[in-house]
């Protein structure tokens, strides 16, 4: 295990302040590595530790790391001292202490505001004390973690048989959304949270549906789609397979963008369509359009935004929008209007570049596809992503071809540059209709909504219905 401590000393007190700083290095560095008896080389016999308003000591410590210690965990420590001060027996430091964690395959950050006092026995300095407590003023990860499915009111969305919509191509009143309704991308307009979700009737076919909720757990349908095949001039792409897994996001101008899925029954294309109310759509065909691409199956494109006031704005980085993927390995496209968009090649070998790829071994051994719209923060660009588990060489306590969820971290400034991502799926099926249903062992996230101070994370259930997992 590779351990660290970096010092970052503020004040110029460098040689009063190196012993007994050492001294803490040494006890975090066999902490790190589970050594009892190093870091008991570094206290006094009656070492007392406060944490969280609770006193240890040195068994109690010992027990709590590893009462919750898994087999793959490692910690790297990073301090940076405040301020200290030293007399002939006695001394004090006053310490951030950032640690860098592993464990259960994630990665995390956790921020201690710490103070350590120190005496010196038969010459040496032994830590009397220890003083901690969480530095709230720090993010301790780049995931969005903690969300918990709302049980008691999931699937809070299934299928209704009484729906009729008048089928333009057929030319007949059909059950629009009689067979299943799944994959929901979601937004916050005029003070609610809207879901636009995909609906399939008997046949198969596919079209956009809306609801709308004030608490984002119960939801009013819209009684006919808001988007759908028609006679029009996307006919060819859309029938009779239909329009599936739609994306939002907001413009700078105030319009909304939806990227979704055109099926002819041979090929999916992914496609966009542009509105101003989210009643009436404009749709603007195959993103993907030059001759090289336009009969390339593709579908799944999630934009990179950032949040302003709970809604999630497109953003330009480095003069362009950027958008990724694929239901294979992860691909990127830009755009410097929203409309026309390029796809991100090797300039040698002419073939688009991959940004996110499957892993032998893990929960998204077999593909990868992305979830919502990549959310720009402080960290990097955070992509939700889904993703399938391999027939073998796969996760093996999931069901082969279970759809989890996992995380990803891009760099702000280099969306194509991967930093970080999840080793276990945050979302998995464990649930009666996650597990069963049109496609068994299936959850699949699409919609996530800041607001009223929660995360709302709506995703389908089993290609059938829809559930909701809330972060506070």
């Amino acid at each position: 295990m590779k351990n660290a401590l970096l010092f970052l000393l503020l004040i110029p007190m460098l040689g009063m302040a190196q012993r007994p700083a050492q001294s803490i290095q040494r006890f975090f560095d066999a902490l790190s590595l589970g050594n009892r008896a190093g870091m008991q080389q570094e206290i006094t016999a009656d070492f007392t530790l406060v944490e969280n308003g609770e006193i240890w000591n040195l068994d109690t410590l010992v027990k709590r790391i590893s009462k919750t210690k898994p087999a793959d965990f490692s910690r790297i420590n990073q301090l940076e001292i405040l301020t200290s001060q030293e007399d002939k027996n006695s001394a004090f430091v006053l310490y951030k202490n950032k640690a860098l964690i592993h464990a259960a395959g994630r990665d995390r950050q956790v921020n201690w505001l710490e103070t350590a006092y120190f005496v010196k026995k038969q010459g040496e300095w032994k830590m009397a004390n220890m003083h901690s407590s969480i530095d709230a003023a720090y993010q301790t990860s780049w995931e969005l973690s903690g969300f918990k499915k709302v049980d008691a009111e999931n699937p809070i969305m299934k299928p209704d048989v009484d729906a009729k919509f008048y089928c333009p191509i057929q030319k007949k009143s059909i059950g629009w959304e009689n067979k299943n309704v799944l994959n929901p991308t979601a937004l916050i307009y005029q003070g609610k949270i809207h879901l636009l979700y995909r609906a399939q009737d008997s046949l198969g076919t596919s079209r956009i549906g809306m609801a709308t909720s004030d608490d984002g757990i119960h939801f009013t349908k819209q009684p006919a789609p808001i988007l759908a095949p028609a006679e029009d001039n996307f006919k060819q792409f859309e029938w009779k397979g239909g329009i599936e897994d739609p994306r939002v996001i907001e413009s700078e101008d105030g319009q909304f963008l939806l990227t979704y899925t055109s099926y002819d029954g041979k090929t999916a294309r992914l496609c966009s369509a542009i509105s101003r109310d989210l009643q009436n759509w404009t749709k603007l065909g195959p993103m993907l359009a030059s001759p090289k691409y336009i009969n390339m199956w593709s579908k799944s494109g999630a934009l990179v935004g950032k949040e302003v006031n709970g809604h999630i704005i497109a953003t330009k980085i480095d003069g362009y929008y950027w958008m990724y993927f694929g239901d294979t390995d992860l691909f990127m496209a830009k755009s410097t209007d929203l409309r026309s968009w390029e796809v991100c090649e090797n300039a040698e070998s002419q073939v688009k570049i991959s940004v996110l790829h499957p892993r032998s071994g893990y929960f998204d051994s077999r593909l990868v596809e992305p979830g919502p719209y990549a959310l720009l923060r402080p960290e990097g660009i955070l992509l939700i992503y889904n993703s399938s588990n391999a027939a073998n060489f796969n996760e093996a306590k999931f069901p082969k071809f279970t759809y989890a969820a996992g995380q990803a971290l891009f760099d702000a400034q280099k969306p194509y540059k991967l930093i970080n991502r999840t080793n276990q799926a945050f979302i998995w099926p464990d649930k009666d209709y996650e597990r069963i249903g049109e496609v068994n062992e299936v959850c699949f996230v699409e919609g996530l909504v800041h607001f009223k101070g929660k995360w709302f994370l709506y995703y389908g259930t089993a290609d059938s219905k829809i559930a909701v997992a809330v972060k506070e």
